[in-house]
């Protein structure tokens, strides 16, 4: 029966979406009960396979006798197509020691010598793959000796280096063998690489734990204020900016490490926006607010930042982030007045009870109470100094004299 079947289907392989899931894993089960295999394409019972190894079918009790039927398929097959289809569905649905993992992997290593080229190649490098308990971690170790792992996985034969399944966890061992090199640039930059290849999305699944790898070092310490930014900078340009997306890789993230993200983020915005409009503005003043406003920060009163930049500024942080090497730069938004003001950059900070406006090109500091419902809300994208200029209950003072003193009195 098996050859008849076999002959009549093509060599295709297909991931079906998840809407058609069910009806083909109905329609292969209903062909199989009647062992009626007339006009069955391969088109269909490698799609109905994916299906019903996926997550949520391959534990099903109804369906065991369906899955047992793959697993003998695979063994009495002399089809190529076929058992690289069934290998790529172990590679996508691998869970280390889980039932179906050891049945599809005993199946497969018994006709080993039946699968293609590919398959060849990628056994001859990993000869562990087929192994239910330790594939992934075997892979993650040829990661771990890679200058490059998206790269080399592909040429060993792994198509889909950020696949679900055996890659998911290759990638949690990876991570965790590569920990402790996240202490320097150069493993920060490998890892980055691993993330997000060029011309690729960056991967999702296990970014939680990335993150935290990247992090964990720095609870007690902290990194140099250019790997510090440079870590901000690639994390921000893969996963967004936690303080405005808390959702998707920032949700696995723990509350500790979080915090430290976010103190580097207030930190990092307050320095951003001075190198930035400092750059652009070229005013001797710049300096003395440097020391102002970062030693306000060391001293624990700035809870939060956010910068606004003009059009001028902003293109300078575009520039200084490409300059860095990073994959993203920090999110910013955008200052919007023009004529007199197109230049304006802004620093917005929440200082306890407080709103602090802080602006470049002669712009005031204005202070606001954070219970004034007009006062300026973090993480907007889009503020206008004049608007701002105009709200009332706000106190004002130009950056003349003992101004520092000033914002000290009424922060």
């Amino acid at each position: 029966m098996t050859e008849r079947i076999l002959s009549r289907w093509p060599d295709v392989v297909a991931n079906p979406p998840e809407r058609d899931r069910e009806k083909l894993v109905a329609e292969i089960n209903r062909r199989f009960q009647n062992e009626n295999w007339n006009d069955t394409p391969m088109s269909l019972v490698t799609s109905a396979a994916r299906a019903l190894f996926d997550q949520e079918r391959r534990e099903r009790p109804d369906l065991s006798d369906l899955r047992s039927f793959y697993y003998d398929e695979c063994r009495a097959s002399t089809r190529m197509g076929f058992l690289g289809a069934m290998a790529s569905i172990y590679i996508g649905s691998y869970d280390p020691a889980a039932r179906h993992t050891l049945e599809l992997s005993e199946a497969l290593r018994e006709v080993r010598e039946r699968l293609g080229g590919r398959w060849k190649n990628l056994l001859e490098h990993i000869p562990e793959i087929l192994d239910p308990f330790i594939a992934h971690e075997a892979v993650s170790q040829k990661m771990v000796q890679m200058d490059d792992p998206w790269t080399g996985l592909k040429t060993l034969g792994l198509r889909s280096p950020h696949a679900n399944g055996l890659m998911d966890h290759a990638h949690l061992a990876y991570i965790h063998s590569i920990a402790p090199e996240l202490k320097n640039r150069e493993g920060m930059a490998k890892l980055f690489g691993w993330l997000k290849p060029d011309n690729q999305e960056a991967k999702l699944t296990g970014s939680s734990d990335a993150i935290s790898a990247c992090l964990g070092h720095w609870t007690q310490t902290a990194p140099s204020e250019d790997d510090q930014r440079y870590l901000l900078e690639n994390l921000i340009g893969l996963y967004g900016d936690p303080r405005v997306q808390r959702s998707g890789a920032w949700n696995g993230v723990p509350e500790p490490l979080m915090n430290v993200i976010l103190r580097w983020l207030t930190r990092e915005n307050i320095r951003f926006f001075l190198d930035v409009v400092t750059e652009v503005e070229e005013n001797h003043m710049w300096e003395p607010r440097r020391k102002f406003w970062l030693g306000l920060h060391q001293q624990g009163r700035i809870d939060a930042a956010w910068v606004a930049f003009s059009d001028r500024a902003a293109h300078e942080a575009r520039s200084r982030s490409m300059r860095s090497g990073s994959r993203g730069t920090l999110r910013y938004g955008r200052q919007i007045a023009g004529g007199g003001r197109s230049n304006t950059s802004l620093l917005i900070l929440k200082v306890g009870r407080k709103i602090v406006v802080e602006g470049s090109h002669s712009y005031k500091v204005h202070i606001f109470d954070a219970t004034n419902p007009r006062a300026p809300a973090l993480y907007g994208n889009h503020y206008d100094c004049d608007d701002i200029r105009d709200i009332p209950g706000a106190k004002a003072k130009s950056h003349q004299g003992y101004w520092q003193g000033w914002v000290m009195e009424n922060i």
